[in-house]
């Protein structure tokens, strides 16, 4: 069925935890969950929430950070989460379908790692109101931008 990874959530007495297993040789990495919030509370607080129907269609856009270092268990989770999703060649990619965003932010500090994933829109920027309907395709492609 070509699956290369799996992400299960557990929860034990003392906490929830994520496991990332990659199949079917491994390795397999336990975080424990501080912090979390459901997609159904993110949506109920948003004003418009944005969920289109092909959404999870194409692989998100992979964002890491503050995982620079020699840590060997910090390259290994670089490399796992890099894995999890599909390539995306940057050179053949439709800006259009770019329609999500996988942020991992690593802090030295706390040695905590935020998960995000956001959703994101093109939206021309620098153009009149009255260009920026929805009725002119063409010129959505000459002045988009990403906007979070």
């Amino acid at each position: 069925m070509g699956v290369t990874h799996f992400l299960i959530l557990s929860k034990t007495e003392s906490a929830p935890y994520l496991r990332v297993a990659r199949t079917p040789q491994g390795p397999t990495l336990t975080f424990s969950i501080h912090e979390y919030a459901l997609a159904s509370d993110v949506a109920q607080s948003q004003l418009r929430p944005r969920c289109p129907q092909d959404f999870f269609k194409n692989p998100p856009l992979i964002v890491l950070s503050g995982f620079g270092g020699g840590e060997q268990h910090l390259k290994l989770t670089t490399i796992m989460f890099q894995n999890i999703f599909p390539s995306i060649d940057v050179n053949t990619v439709k800006l259009s379908s770019c329609q999500r965003i996988v942020l991992l932010n690593y802090n030295k500090e706390t040695k905590l790692i935020d998960f995000r994933h956001y959703s994101i829109r093109l939206q021309p920027v620098g153009v009149s109101r009255r260009i920026r309907k929805p009725s002119s395709p063409r010129s959505q492609e000459l002045a988009g931008s990403v906007v979070w």
